[in-house]
């Protein structure tokens, strides 16, 4: 790996505030060489400069003193694209150059290892393996922190929302020593702790996600821990609030939504949930035994008779299964919430475009930005996007009124 990824230990908000009051925007200098042609802002942050709170705060994040200097980017929406290019301080014509990369005469060229921590907007950072001659790739938005190794590297990116409004900016500094530039076992580690699936397929570069349809539940478990819970709890509230009698779960593993509907004392409704993985439905079957209203199986969507319940259904609950199906699925959609059930609510679950957590040489198959037909087909269509801390994080969860 050439890139780590952390998060700040410290509230992002505060921390543009604080810079924004310590170094005034317009105080910015204007750069316009290779790799920003399109110019961008900076402001060179001084040693004696240099808020120490903010320096401890980003030394407890990434395990690592940092040089106590560095800079400040604002793109300003000029400038969307960072250029592939290696830094070398021969390759800039800037003065001020001088005072970021090492001056050593022994190491003249010889940038030490970057530090970037996001302030605004997300940016996909793509940096060549020198070894490999692979790319690796990462996401990361405002209170993220990237370090990868610049010496050798080719990099480059890209902004990558609301292009014309959001600017990128990200605070930069440098490690404080060489003894990474050379330490596989650093570089090895996974980019972030944060919650993750275990994936048993081989992954092969370019290679989609999902894998496979049948997971045993220790795959899919980072989806029951803590960071997680808001992506099943907005999925029930939904449910809460238009008082859900009749739910078919398509796509449910051990039906997390249960427990938290049952947690806010919500249980008078009828519940069937299916799913291809067997696993996680044995788990659900011998949980919830003792309920006569909730049901759950073992079956594949391609058999309608998977479909089939005994009450009248009013919310249609599809957790993140519909990608399986990216070239039909708003046909599919209908088919079942409109033509089998007529029920007049419908609850999707996918995974957004942009992720910041996220494994090298995956491709997510994904269908949340392609809405266009639910919205202009169906009364109401009303989209809460989720960051969650875990793999894949970013979430959608759309409320339709049919």
């Amino acid at each position: 790996m050439t890139i780590r990824k952390f998060k700040l230990d410290y509230d992002w908000g505060a921390l543009v505030s604080e810079l924004d009051e310590l170094f005034p925007l317009d105080t910015y200098l204007y750069h316009d060489e290779h790799p920003n042609p399109n110019g961008v802002y900076y402001y060179n942050i001084p040693e004696s400069k240099f808020p120490v709170h903010i320096k401890e705060a980003i030394e407890r994040s990434i395990h690592h003193k940092i040089k106590c200097k560095g800079w400040m980017w604002d793109w300003r929406c000029m400038t969307t694209e960072l250029l592939i290019h290696t830094d070398t301080l021969r390759s800039s014509s800037s003065d001020w150059n001088v005072d970021i990369f090492e001056n050593d005469p022994s190491v003249i060229g010889r940038p030490p290892i970057t530090v970037n921590i996001a302030m605004e907007n997300d940016f996909r950072l793509d940096v060549q393996n020198q070894k490999t001659k692979e790319w690796e790739s990462v996401i990361y938005g405002p209170g993220d922190i990237v370090v990868f190794n610049n010496n050798t590297q080719s990099h480059g990116g890209n902004a990558l929302n609301d292009l014309e409004n959001i600017p990128r900016r990200s605070l930069n500094c440098y490690i404080d020593g060489d003894d990474l530039f050379d330490d596989e076992e650093y570089w090895n580690v996974s980019s972030i702790n944060v919650p993750w699936p275990t994936i048993t397929t081989k992954i092969e570069d370019g290679q989609k996600v999902p894998l496979q349809e049948n997971y045993s539940f220790d795959d899919m478990a980072y989806l029951d821990s803590p960071e997680a819970y808001s992506i099943f709890e907005t999925q029930a509230d939904i449910i809460i609030t238009k008082q859900c009698k009749g739910i078919v779960d398509v796509g449910c593993r051990h039906g997390p939504v249960l427990d938290i509907l049952h947690s806010k004392g919500y249980t008078d409704f009828e519940y069937m949930g299916f799913d291809t993985s067997e696993e996680p439905i044995h788990i659900a079957i011998e949980k919830w035994k003792s309920h006569d209203n909730i049901e759950f199986r073992c079956e594949s969507w391609n058999d309608m008779a998977s479909f089939m319940v005994d009450f009248d259904v009013d919310q249609v609950m599809w957790s993140g299964v519909l990608l399986y199906m990216p070239n039909d699925h708003f046909k599919f959609f209908k088919k079942i919430v409109c033509d089998l059930y007529k029920s007049p609510n419908a609850i999707i679950q996918e995974p957004m475009t942009a992720q910041r957590h996220w494994a090298p040489g995956l491709l997510l198959n994904r269908i949340s930005d392609d809405f266009d037909k639910y919205k202009s087909t169906f009364k109401q269509f009303k989209e809460t996007k989720l960051d969650c801390e875990i793999f894949a994080g970013r979430r959608v969860i759309v409320d339709v009124t049919i």
